[in-house]
Formats: structure tokens, C-alpha cells, sequence
């Protein structure tokens, strides 16, 4: 009853920021795609991942810090800043979405400045000092209004490009590669036989599959609010379940510095992203077997499953807790660290799901299905006679 209610009025908003889209942008028809994207992005990326180890190293050898939570926190800001970057062009080449992209920085700008008031309101403004440290090494002195100007800005920049940056990586993989799992999953169906591909989505032994469909049920002209909210939902829990092992762990706190976890844990927030929108992209394209069981067995089911449960995280979350407490540290500064950590974090998983709504979920899964029955096709059709 109260999951029927609540599914209702998602519907509702959806339909309304949907018609609100449409006011705004009634021109919405046209997805634009940029030739050969994908595989030019996924061919540079193992020389980027380079490039992010040496600003890494670089920084530690100018910094003359090799302390093991400088080393970390360092790596952490490296990864995000190069993200940040790799974002700018990729938001040149990102598929349109219902809502333009000033929309969506504007939602960005209002979530960092959630952020900032909370963060001010709390006292620990994060990232305004890490502005301020870094152009102190530089040699660049600020004064407090220019520090605050500056940490907005990186903040937002963070929030919004690395946001753009994760994504169009993520999507570019899943365009490429996820409908050659299916495929390997349709060439063994009826032969018995099992891959990487079942186990990872956990198909029941006693199933044999006999053929993998696809029953997309995605507009691409439609803004899926349930979906945002969905992904925005998911990405907090897993981040939950991360600042669970960090901010209560004991260990990391008698080891680790409070900005040294925060970069720990903000770095991972910006990347949970790689294990939730796989399992997302496989709902959203309907993938399924089909056996001689009554019902279809949906992929994305096993996909969830491999990923976490809510009652571990919370399970997780207690032991450490408890454990922590029991070992001496304050609970007062356990939970608002924890807490400290929340805002971005909220704030974070909004703006993913706005963007992978908006411009990467109905476009991504297009691709894959194509890509799926093209390659299906073509393995079906009859080999013409030799010559």
C-alpha cells in the first residue's frame, strides 16, 4: 500500500518536470551524437589513469609530505581533479538531454551551495582551506573573501565536470561492452553450457537459458524523475556503507587525519557511480533470459544482488560503531564526522542522478540495444554461398 502510494507520486512529479521540460525546450527531438566518441574516450583512458599518477607523484615529490595519510589524500584529490578536467570535454561531446545543461549546472550551483551553508554552519569548510593550502604552496597568498570565492568554485567544479567526467566514461564502456556480454550470453543459450557472464548476474543453476531479450521501456524524450531519485537513493546508501568502514573505523582513525578521510571518502563518493549505474543500465534496457520456467529470469535482479543489501550496510555500520566506542573514541566527534561527511555526499548523489537522467540513461541504453540486435542479427542471418 504505502509502495503503491509512493510509486504514485513519483509518477506525478515526473510528469510534471516532464511537462515542465517540455515548456522550457519544446525542441527536443534530436540526440546528438559525436562519431567513433566512445571508443576514441576508451582508448585514452588507460594513458589519463597514467597522467593521474604522475600529477600524483609529482605533487608528493613537490610537497616533500610521504607520510601515509598525505600520500592518500593526495591520490584521493589527484584522481578528482583530473576527472574535473577530463569532464570539460566531455561535456562538449555529451549526448543532449531533455533538460539543457544549464539546467543541470544550475542545479549544481544550488546543491554546492547547500553544501557550503552546511558546511559553514558546521564550521569545517573543507574545501575553501584546501583552496587555501594549495595556493599556499604556489606561492599565492589569499585573503578570506578571495578563499571563499575560489573554494566555491573548485567545489562547484568538482561537483559538476568530475560528475560529467565519471559518467561519460561509464557510458562509453557500457556502449562498447555490455551488449557483447549479452550476446555471449545468447551464443551458449541451449548449449548448457555457463560464462562469466551468468555468474556475474547470477543466473540460477537450474535455469537453462534459452534466449536473452531485451524489452527496453525507456522515451528519450522524457526526464524519469523515479529514476534520478532512484539513482540519487542508491548512491547515498553505498555511500553510507563506505563512510561506515571509514569515519567509524577505529583503525582509520587513530591512523588517518579528518581531511585525509574526508578526500578518502569524497574521492569515493565521486566513483560509486561505477558500481551502482551497471545494474541501473540493465533494469533500464529490460534484459532477461527466457528458460523453460514459467517466468523470465531479469538480469538486473542478479546484478543488485552481487552489489550490497541495506541490512549489511547497517550492520557494518553498528559493529563499527560499537567497536570504535568501545576502544575510547568521543561519540559526539564519531557522529559529526560522520555527519560531516553527509552533505557532500547528499549532494553528490543528486546531481549524478540529474545528469545520468537527464543525458546518459535513455541514450545508453538506445546504444546497447542496438548494438545487441544488430550483433544478434547478424550472427541469425544466413552466411551467403562461397565462391
Amino acid at each position: 500500500m504505502r509502495a503503491g502510494w509512493t510509486s504514485d507520486k513519483l509518477e506525478k512529479v515526473s510528469d510534471f518536470v516532464d511537462d515542465a521540460a517540455g515548456r522550457l525546450y519544446p525542441r527536443r527531438d534530436s540526440i546528438k551524437s559525436v562519431p567513433d566518441r566512445d571508443r576514441r574516450l576508451i582508448r585514452a583512458f588507460p594513458y589519463f589513469i597514467a597522467l593521474c599518477l604522475i600529477l600524483w607523484i609529482c605533487s608528493i615529490l613537490y610537497l616533500g609530505d610521504y607520510s601515509f595519510s598525505k600520500l592518500v589524500e593526495i591520490l584521493c584529490l589527484s584522481f578528482v581533479a583530473c576527472f574535473a578536467a577530463l569532464g570539460v570535454p566531455c561535456l562538449l561531446m555529451m549526448d543532449k538531454g531533455v533538460f539543457s545543461t544549464w539546467v543541470i549546472f544550475l542545479l549544481a550551483v544550488f546543491m554546492t551551495g547547500l553544501l557550503w551553508l552546511s558546511e559553514i554552519y558546521m564550521g569545517q569548510v573543507y574545501y575553501a582551506e584546501a583552496i587555501y593550502d594549495i595556493m599556499n604552496v604556489l606561492g599565492v597568498y589569499l585573503d578570506d573573501v578571495m578563499q571563499l570565492i575560489l573554494g566555491f568554485g573548485g567545489t562547484l567544479a568538482i561537483m559538476f565536470f568530475t560528475s560529467v567526467g565519471v559518467l561519460s566514461v561509464i557510458g562509453a564502456y557500457m556502449r562498447l561492452y555490455m551488449a557483447r556480454v549479452f550476446l555471449s550470453m545468447q551464443r551458449r543459450a541451449g548449449t548448457g553450457k555457463r560464462g562469466k557472464a551468468e555468474k556475474f548476474f547470477m543466473v540460477p543453476d537450474i535455469i537453462d537459458v534459452k534466449e536473452v531479450v531485451m524489452e527496453p521501456r525507456r522515451d528519450p524524450h522524457v526526464f524519469h524523475f523515479s529514476t534520478s531519485v532512484e539513482v540519487t537513493a542508491y548512491l547515498f546508501i553505498l555511500g553510507l556503507l563506505i563512510s561506515s568502514y571509514l569515519f567509524v573505523n577505529p583503525l582509520l582513525i587513530s591512523v588517518m587525519g579528518w581531511h585525509t578521510m574526508l578526500a578518502v571518502t569524497m574521492m569515493l563518493s565521486m566513483f560509486t557511480p561505477a558500481l551502482i549505474l551497471p545494474w541501473f543500465i540493465v533494469r533500464s534496457i529490460g534484459a532477461k533470459v527466457r528458460s523453460d520456467a514459467p517466468r523470465d529470469y531479469y538480469l538486473w535482479i542478479g546484478a543488485r544482488k552481487r552489489l550490497f543489501s541495506t541490512f549489511a550496510a547497517l550492520g557494518v555500520f553498528m559493529m563499527m560503531f560499537v567497536l570504535s566506542v568501545y576502544l575510547g573514541n568521543s561519540v559526539s566527534e564519531i557522529i559529526l564526522t560522520y555527519v560531516s561527511f553527509l552533505a557532500p555526499l547528499f549532494a553528490t548523489s543528486v546531481v549524478y542522478g540529474a545528469i545520468y537522467t537527464n543525458n546518459f540513461d535513455s541514450q545508453v541504453c538506445e546504444s546497447i540495444c542496438e548494438n545487441f540486435e544488430e550483433g544478434k542479427e547478424s550472427r541469425e542471418s544466413p552466411r551467403g554461398p562461397s565462391t
